[in-house]
């Protein structure tokens, strides 16, 4: 009987209740945790503004905590526990992330940052019903039946088009030159150019490709200059935005100007090539350094992080305030949390969010020229589906 009575107060003892989602699985006494976790390139060939990704998502949590942390619905108070998990920009280790995300029990996830990742993890945060809050540009990472995948970037089908449009519009091009790199998500930058560019009765003169981590672009660009082009449209990562902008200089074709899209705003691309060599690049993105309504965000960023922003790699910091509004509603339930991203409708600091039905939230993207040293608006346009 002794031994009975002791074997149960052991399996007493020993049983713990599950923690919720996202929460620390402490007693109430003690402070409750929100968990968002970030799979965020933070060494590789986007760590340049991977940090930049980190660090706006890490400056609103920073912000949230100093100001109490979260107001539960049963009055409690939760801080955020924001961390950030290298996922390298790779497909492979993209996975790996994703799989020790999953393992912190968050109770929403942020990231990867490109499409390739996005597509390789996705069936993982599916299984574990987890809202994930992702980057990718590429059309397809929200058409893949995944009611857990939600998008903070603007889809290549919308803000190429608009490139096309500053481009023709606004600079007369007429015999526009296309490279790009053999990955998804500039293919995708290249797919979404054709269709647009042939409702103005324009056809690029020559369409050139090369192969993630290719150093020397001047066969690519030797063909592209003889086929005497009036612009040149660059499709790649910020390596290599910045190498082909500068090679282009060096063979003699530093008048032609060059269009892009959002890998170009990383800081990282004018270091490449030079100043003098980016001085006039027009590029597609979510957010212009160069709108006034931004300044205060931009100067409380680089005041803090001593570094230049991104126009395009500073969206996770609404995120984790949409994550901490919801939170403070519907409390630490994961599934509540999902629902509510599916409907939600949120002005934050940097734009104006409102899910569609593939999970779409950002709604609204720049074209900017880089002049001077600095980003200036070019053309602002918001769609809704």
């Amino acid at each position: 009987m002794l031994v009975v009575l002791l074997l149960f107060v052991a399996l007493v003892g020993c049983s713990k209740e599950t923690p919720a989602p996202g929460s620390s699985g402490q007693a109430d006494s003690e402070e409750k945790v929100i968990t968002i976790a970030h799979m965020v390139p933070l060494t590789g060939s986007a760590s340049s503004y991977g940090v930049i990704i980190r660090n706006s998502a890490q400056l609103a949590a920073d912000e949230i905590n100093a100001a109490g942390g979260v107001t539960l619905p049963d009055g409690t108070k939760a801080k955020i526990n924001y961390v950030a998990v290298d996922e390298t920009s790779n497909s492979a280790q993209a996975i790996e992330a994703c799989q020790k995300a999953i393992s912190l029990n968050p109770i929403a996830m942020l990231g990867p940052n490109r499409s390739g990742g996005v597509l390789a993890a996705e069936p993982l945060w599916k299984e574990a019903k987890i809202p994930t809050i992702t980057d990718g540009t590429s059309a397809q990472t929200t058409r893949l039946g995944n009611p857990y995948t939600f998008r903070m970037q603007i889809s290549s089908e919308y803000w190429i088009p608009l490139l096309v449009k500053t481009a023709i519009e606004d600079f007369g091009v007429k015999r526009p030159a296309v490279i790009y790199g053999l990955n998804d998500y500039s293919k995708a930058n290249w797919d979404a150019t054709l269709k647009p560019m042939q409702e103005y009765g324009i056809e690029p003169v020559t369409v050139q490709t090369f192969n993630d981590g290719d150093q020397d672009f001047s066969a690519q660009l030797i063909e592209i200059k003889n086929s005497n082009p009036d612009a040149i449209f660059i499709y790649a990562y910020t390596p290599e935005v910045g190498k082909i902008t500068r090679q282009r200089t060096e063979l003699g074709m530093g008048d032609i100007p060059v269009f892009s899209e959002r890998a170009a705003t990383d800081p990282a691309a004018v270091d490449l090539a030079g100043p003098e060599n980016f001085d006039g690049m027009v590029a597609s993105t979510t957010l212009s350094p160069g709108d006034p309504q931004f300044a205060d965000f931009v100067e409380k960023y680089e005041t803090t992080f001593k570094q230049t922003i991104s126009g395009s790699h500073t969206n996770h910091y609404d995120s984790v305030y949409i994550i901490a509004d919801i939170v403070s509603r519907v409390g630490l339930d994961r599934e509540a949390v999902h629902q509510e991203l599916l409907k939600l409708d949120y002005q934050g600091a940097l734009g104006h969010y409102k899910c569609d039905e593939e999970g779409n939230l950002v709604h609204h993207m720049y074209t900017q020229q880089f002049k001077d040293g600095k980003w200036h608006v070019l053309r602002y346009e918001e769609y809704f589906d």
